[in-house]
């Protein structure tokens, strides 16, 4: 179900992945790793603002964004939305907090704790 662009949105959306079987949610992991920007206008009602600010999105940033993402999903990792009041005549970007913690033991074995905050800020 699409869900809002908003801090609320966002939390429900990761909520529905996560219930998800292994199975669909390693998908999801895979469909938000191959087009963040695609992944993002499929899974969330955007308004003519927000498609906009998606779209110009450079394809780099969205890369990087869809493969932490994707690290979140495979690991059920929090991912947030933190998304203040716009001020009057100024520019906005986005900004991910990446609080991703990558750990190895001596067999090799992985393993990542963390999250990832996404949040607008005003310039």
């Amino acid at each position: 179900m699409k869900q809002n662009l908003t801090p609320d949105g966002v939390a429900a959306k990761i909520a529905e992945v996560y219930a998800m079987t292994t199975t669909n949610r390693l998908a999801e992991a895979s469909a938000i790793e191959t087009s963040f920007k695609t992944w993002m206008s499929d899974n969330f009602n955007l308004t003519t603002d927000q498609t906009t600010f998606l779209t110009g999105i450079s394809s780099t940033a969205a890369a990087n964004y869809g493969s932490n993402c994707g690290i979140c999903f495979r690991n059920m990792l929090q991912i947030a939305l933190i998304a203040p009041e716009p001020p009057i005549q100024s520019d906005k970007w986005l900004k991910l907090t990446n609080n991703i913690l990558v750990a190895t033991n001596a067999s090799g074995a992985l393993e990542y704790t963390g999250s990832l905050t996404f949040s607008y800020e005003y310039r």
